[in-house]
């Protein structure tokens, strides 16, 4: 288990989310209006390709604490999973362009190839793209593309956001059980604090009031507070050995914050390593494999 220090995120660092907060102010817009997009074909939609700043030294510092991550980890890059605070942004512009209620999006989880670093000190290259659109069942299940690396090395990290919206006929269906026979190995287990939720929100620019805003929390599905997918996996990934080239998880069960002794558990079997994270009550709260 690694202790993180209780740390003071500085608000300042809102002005580094100005894209994301842009977005998610056009999401609320179009919810209150109830405006309603005709259908397009998703694949008819333009990629982005934007140079942006890499996040400030300070930012980057923060987060890696945030993350539990070793002091002298990533001292010349930025963290992989990192790229939640700017492709949120990016993905939130091209889901705009359909007709998806994107205030009702379920995270559902992220793949990540790490193909080498992404430096703290250069300008970054950023292609986004709607890789894939599946409509079954009444629900929508995307997945956008964010390629990160630089103007020399454009392809350091790719990253897939797995994302569903409940479309109207959608009917909830029961999730078959399945006996896990895997044996598993716990690598650490970490915590989270009340405020942690805010703290991530701080650090990424993803405002959305389920992970932060206690009343509101308590109205959705939830009942209470619960700490970003991402923040889940952010954490989760810094017990893995290193290096990890490629990586790919789905978020089932929400953190609850505060939680205890959330468990890193690893398994191997015939090559393929497994990951999950196993929450305080027993629950699984994530599951992927990684190589």
């Amino acid at each position: 288990m690694f202790a993180i220090r209780y740390q003071q995120i500085p608000l300042q660092f809102l002005f580094e989310h100005q894209a994301t907060l842009a977005g998610l102010g056009k999401i609320g817009l179009r919810s209150l209006k109830k405006t309603k997009i005709a259908p397009v074909d998703w694949q008819s939609l333009a990629s982005i390709n934007e140079v942006i700043d890499a996040p400030s030294q300070d930012l980057i510092e923060h987060y890696i604490q945030w993350s539990g991550a070793a002091s002298n980890k990533y001292l010349d890059s930025i963290p992989p999973h990192m790229v939640s605070q700017w492709g949120l942004s990016f993905a939130t512009r091209l889901l705009l362009q359909t007709h998806y209620p994107l205030s009702q999006v379920i995270n559902q989880g992220v793949s990540l190839k790490i193909h080498g670093k992404i430096p703290r000190t250069e300008k970054l290259m950023i292609q986004a793209k709607i890789a894939q659109v599946d409509e079954r069942n009444g629900l929508a299940r995307i997945s956008v593309q964010i390629t990160t690396g630089t103007i020399a090395e454009p392809e350091l990290v790719e990253a897939l956001l797995h994302m569903a919206f409940i479309l109207p006929h959608f009917e909830k269906t029961k999730r078959p059980e399945t006996n896990d026979t895997k044996l598993w190995h716990t690598l650490g287990e970490w915590s989270t604090r009340s405020d942690d939720g805010l703290k991530f929100a701080l650090l990424t620019g993803d405002f959305n009031p389920i992970h932060w805003v206690t009343p509101l929390a308590k109205l959705s599905s939830f009942g209470q507070k619960v700490l970003h997918g991402f923040g889940v996996f952010a954490r989760s990934f810094e017990f893995l050995p290193e290096p990890v080239q490629q990586i790919d998880v789905r978020f089932l069960k929400p953190v609850k914050l505060p939680s205890e002794h959330n468990r890193v558990e690893t398994s191997t079997e015939q090559e393929q390593k497994y990951l999950r994270v196993v929450g305080s009550a027993g629950q699984i709260c994530l599951m992927g494999q990684y190589s």
